[in-house]
């Protein structure tokens, strides 16, 4: 398989490397010890957004950022098949938490919710917002509750799986699905942009979302049998479907 196109030589560049801006992952002198796993803080969610007031910490590691433009201001992070966002609210944090670094969440005063059936961290939302969670909005107070754990980066394997093996509790990891068509619902460009249905041999559907701002929105979707990667999402307003939120184009293979 190969990548749909190959992202621009200087975006590859700043992907290979990052800056320790945020210093050695010492946390503060706190414990860097996780208290609870990422799935036992998604176990603690029955549906309303809550301020956690514990010492909760979880580890996880990085599985997508904002390098393409794809998820805004965001980071996905992974451990034992759950996952987990964080609502960061600041730029460039694939400088500072690359794909595949290990991390060490500290969740104590943090709103815990959840958004397309994917488990979110951040500030509370203000009166009136309509969103589940805010952004943290500044690089103090990321680095306040999220450092490194360790400089090796660990390859962000997505878990294969098929359309019928998808569940609300894989939403926020990273996953790979095979053998897939598009199977376009209207005249619309077939570029990335937007919602994008995808059919396996057995008529299953999934669907990609891509942001109108990322750097491969208007590339043309192949005509091809296709290999997806991206992490799971779950509408549930929209007839109850998975959707595959992908991180750039190299998420496309075929």
């Amino acid at each position: 398989m190969r990548p749909l196109t190959t992202i621009c030589a200087a975006a590859l560049l700043l992907a290979g490397c990052y800056d320790s801006r945020f210093g050695e992952p010492d946390g503060g002198g706190r414990d860097q010890v996780a208290t609870e796993t990422i799935a036992q803080l998604r176990a603690r969610y029955a549906g309303t957004p809550f301020t956690i007031t514990s010492g909760i910490v979880v580890t996880g590691t990085v599985t997508s950022n904002d390098l393409a433009e794809n998820f805004y201001r965001t980071l996905c992070i992974e451990d034992a098949e759950a996952g987990l966002e964080v609502m960061a609210g600041i730029d460039h944090l694939h400088n500072d938490f690359p794909t595949g670094c290990r991390v060490i969440l500290y969740l104590e005063g943090l709103t815990l919710a959840e958004s397309r059936g994917v488990l979110q961290v951040g500030r509370p939302p203000a009166a009136g917002s309509g969103y589940a969670t805010d952004y943290l909005g500044s690089r103090a107070a990321l680095s306040a509750i999220l450092v490194r754990n360790g400089e090796t980066l660990l390859a962000a394997t997505p878990a294969l799986l098929t359309l019928p093996a998808l569940s609300k509790e894989r939403c926020g990891t990273l996953v790979r699905i095979d053998g897939l068509r598009y199977t376009p619902e209207d005249l619309s460009p077939a570029t990335w942009a937007g919602y994008k249905r995808f059919t396996d041999t057995n008529g299953n559907t999934v669907y990609t979302y891509v942001r109108p701002y990322a750097w491969f929105a208007d590339a043309e979707v192949p005509a091809a049998t296709l290999s997806l990667t991206g992490i799971l999402q779950y509408d549930a307003a929209g007839d109850g479907r998975y959707i595959l939120k992908l991180r750039d184009e190299n998420d496309c293979l075929y």
